[in-house]
């Protein structure tokens, strides 16, 4: 996020502004390393664009589900919730475990005695 900022307050020093709001849609509409997008985790379902929308109306592919209680709906859309967190949870582990890998393969092991200052410590209270 803070390069994309940047990067537009580089090139509209003046209007970099304007692009905040279109950036934020971007960013919440788009999968992150979990596999689902901010928005997706929050209500549950994906992001639909008009484009998506112009597209299923074209193929004739029309999502008319049954009617629902307003009861029923909320329990699916918790459920929804649910799973979607719980997986999404998932691939953040298999995520964090394949960085950790990634990591590892260039860590070295440091042993660091008293008396050692190349080693030192700062301490700020």
């Amino acid at each position: 996020m803070k390069a994309i900022l940047r990067k537009l307050i580089v090139e509209q020093p003046k209007q970099w502004h304007r692009y905040i709001h279109p950036l934020l849609f971007a960013m919440r509409s788009v999968p992150n390393s979990s596999g689902y997008s901010s928005f997706e985790l929050m209500f549950g379902r994906r992001f639909r664009t008009h484009i998506s929308i112009l597209k299923d109306l074209s193929t004739e592919k029309t999502h008319e589900p049954e009617p629902k209680t307003t009861c029923q709906y909320v329990l699916d859309l918790r459920e929804r919730i649910e799973r979607t967190c719980e997986m999404a949870q998932e691939e953040l582990v298999k995520t964090q475990m394949k960085n950790k890998r990634y990591f590892d393969k260039k860590a070295k092991l440091r042993v660091v005695v008293n008396g050692d200052k190349d080693m030192s410590i700062s301490l700020c209270w």
